[in-house]
């Protein structure tokens, strides 16, 4: 076999090997690949308090995750409750929703009548009879999966519980023999390529998440202010969701900004409809402007890498692929940089 083909069959087994291992071997390892990241946070915070105070690093690490976990818990608490508070007011207006689409059918079923002459009262009961077989269908598809929808919610919420538990326990036991097990790494040769792949591995991941989290915080804090500023109480949820929806690729925040926009003109109310055209020019803007100078310059790839990464990722692994897409291809360059089959 020729040295070309050699590296062909490399870089195909480098990407399926990858493929499968995101795929399938990934939500186990996850755990514990999270421990060891936690735990190598906190090391150096937990080795000074040990030299200094004379206190076990153990008790050291395990006093320094506390205080991560409530700073975390407590964070996570008051956005859940504010989000539930504000879900439960949005609830309140269900029945005047529902009344507003009523008004809005009677309108369209009226404009129809004036342009082709086909009686209204004909058309809205169409378009009722239309709805209803809709909603069958959906309730007929829906009804023998929604056993099945609690059970997996039910199943995914032990794991959760349970990889919380492993995390904490991992963290700990990784604090306490962290420098035996970085003396193991550096005894197996082997293993130093993979430790260089994994370190540089981790440079990319952490700058990629933190250019990503920046750029949905902004843009979240933008769209919040934007909707508090048009009066809307529920500026937090709409912020934090146009948030992660200008995350994915080929979605942004225009596909929820102009539909809504074009409501609020058939409602007459310029300022909300102006008010969503002018925060999607603006969170477009931004984007633009930030994930260049914040992914391109810092990682040295190209935006269209980036989002063509988000891409086979959300096709490849799903929702999660707007994370997985970018580490998988991130994962296959480095591997492929450690065997030397790029060039």
């Amino acid at each position: 076999m020729s040295l070309e083909w050699k590296r062909r069959v490399v870089i195909a087994g480098i990407i399926a090997a990858v493929y499968l291992g995101y795929r399938y071997l990934f939500p186990a390892v996850f755990p514990f690949l999270a421990a060891w990241i936690l735990a190598s946070w906190l090391y150096p915070a937990a080795y000074k308090i040990e030299k200094k105070i004379k206190i076990r690093r153990t008790a050291a690490g395990t006093f320094l995750l506390l205080l991560f976990l409530a700073a975390v818990g407590s964070l996570l608490y008051w956005v859940t409750g504010e989000m539930l508070r504000q879900i439960q007011e949005a609830a309140a207006y269900v029945p005047l929703i529902v009344q507003w689409l009523h008004t809005m059918m009677d309108q369209c079923c009226r404009m129809l009548e004036g342009i082709f002459g086909m009686p209204s009262a004909k058309t809205r009961g169409y378009v009722e009879m239309w709805a209803a077989e809709a909603g069958k269908q959906i309730l007929s598809v829906c009804g023998p999966g929604a056993v099945t929808f609690l059970w997996n919610s039910a199943r995914g919420m032990v794991f959760l519980i349970s990889g919380m538990v492993v995390i904490v326990l991992c963290t700990l036991l990784f604090l306490g023999d962290m420098e035996n097990i970085r003396k193991k790494i550096r005894e197996y040769s082997w293993l130093l390529g993979i430790q260089r792949m994994v370190d540089r591995l981790r440079k990319t991941i952490v700058l990629y998440l933190k250019a990503q989290a920046v750029i949905i915080f902004v843009i979240a804090s933008v769209c919040a202010a934007g909707f508090w500023i048009l009066g809307s109480p529920y500026f937090l949820i709409l912020g934090a969701a146009l948030g992660i929806l200008d995350a994915i690729p080929l979605i942004g925040t225009g596909t929820f900004l102009y539909p809504a926009a074009v409501i609020f003109l058939l409602q007459k109310n310029i300022k909300a409809a102006a008010g969503c055209v002018i925060l999607d020019i603006i969170t477009s803007f931004l984007r633009e402007f930030l994930e260049p100078r914040l992914l391109g310059k810092q990682l040295g790839v190209s935006p269209v890498f980036v989002i063509f990464s988000v891409y086979a990722g959300l096709l490849l692994f799903g929702g999660a692929g707007v994370v997985l897409g970018p580490l998988a291809c991130s994962t296959v360059y480095e591997a492929g940089k450690e065997w030397d089959v790029w060039d």
